[in-house]
Parts: C-alpha cells; structure tokens; sequence
C-alpha cells in the first residue's frame, strides 16, 4: 500500500480534522460500496472502519458510537477496466498519485480485479453509527 493513501485522507478537507491528521490505516478500513456512476464519469468507494474518530462532531459525542463510515468519490475517471469483482477483490485496495495528474485506483490484485484513474476525488460523506459486535 502506499502513502498517499494517508495523505489523501489526512488532509483537512478529507478526514484530517476528525482524526487529528492521522486518519485509519487501510488494513483497518474494509471496502463495503463500491459504485460506478457512467453519467458522472465517476466511481464511489465507501469504507467503514471500527477506528473512531479522536476528534468528532459535538453531535456524536456521548452516542456510544463505536463505528465509523465514509465515501470517496473519483471524478474525471478513465481507464476503467473491471476483470473481476467480489469478496477477495474488496479486501485489496491501493491509491498512488501519479506526477500530480491524476490518482490510480486498484481494487484486487493487478491483473484481476478493478483499476482506473481519476482527475480528481472528493469526500462525499461521512457518518458514525453504533455498530454490533457480533460476527
């Protein structure tokens, strides 16, 4: 995995602010949305991860919350190629900036699952909700 995946997300417009700008590694973040929107030339990832926010909005605080989700939205995507997509390709995810052009996305391994590259991406929402415990 790269760097810039917490460069990404430590960023203030991102989840640099609730996280104090040390936003959750991706071992500790799962893959759970992934949609592809061909009218926006788009792609919507959404991850939920158990590592709470350290500084988060007054409303959630004393909720007992305990999980934490969130949407990235690529914009001006190309080179969409989906080979496959399941269970073992949502385990694998990898984000590089390429010479500030444009970010590159592979979902799965290279070669099997999903890549494209972006323009750009966003933070589209965020969310923190009571989450079970049990499996």
């Amino acid at each position: 995995m790269s760097d810039d995946w917490k460069q990404l997300l430590a960023s203030p417009e991102y989840l640099g602010r609730l996280y104090d700008g040390a936003p959750p590694s991706l071992d500790v973040c799962d893959l759970f949305y992934f949609h592809i929107d061909e009218r926006g030339n788009s792609v919507t990832l959404g991850f939920v991860t158990k590592s709470f926010p350290v500084n988060p909005p007054e409303e959630w605080v004393g909720k007992g919350f305990n999980a934490f989700e969130f949407y990235l939205v690529f914009t001006g995507v190309d080179g969409l190629r989906v080979m496959r997509w399941g269970a073992a390709e949502a385990k694998e995810f990898d984000l590089t900036f390429r010479d500030g052009e444009f970010i590159e996305v592979i979902l799965g391994a290279e070669g099997s699952g999903t890549t494209f590259r972006a323009s750009s991406s966003r933070l589209a929402r965020a969310r923190a909700y009571l989450a079970s415990d049990s499996p």
